[in-house]
């Protein structure tokens, strides 16, 4: 994993790990396993969108927008003038 800053920079630090969309929890789960080494603070956990078809043992702290999808939808979010999520 690659940060723009050295992860010994996050000790005692608070951090804030955004993912877009939390589906099986993979991504996230080992961005927070890498992170928590850093020994930060706190560590919250923010997504803009969860799918709830968890395969790893995490949950966001913030959620910006649950939704029922199957496994078989696909999520985009795109950000510009007008924020949008597209299920498809």
């Amino acid at each position: 994993m690659q940060l723009s800053i050295e992860p010994k920079e996050l000790r005692n630090r608070v951090v804030v790990l955004v993912d877009d969309v939390l589906m099986s929890g993979r991504t996230l789960m080992h961005a927070a396993g890498y992170l928590v080494q850093a020994a930060p603070k706190r560590l919250t956990t923010v997504v803009l969108v969860d799918r709830r078809h968890r395969l790893f043992p995490i949950r966001a702290d913030i959620v910006g927008l649950t939704l029922s999808t199957t496994l078989q939808e696909h999520i985009s979010v795109e950000f510009g003038k007008k924020d949008s999520v597209y299920l498809s």
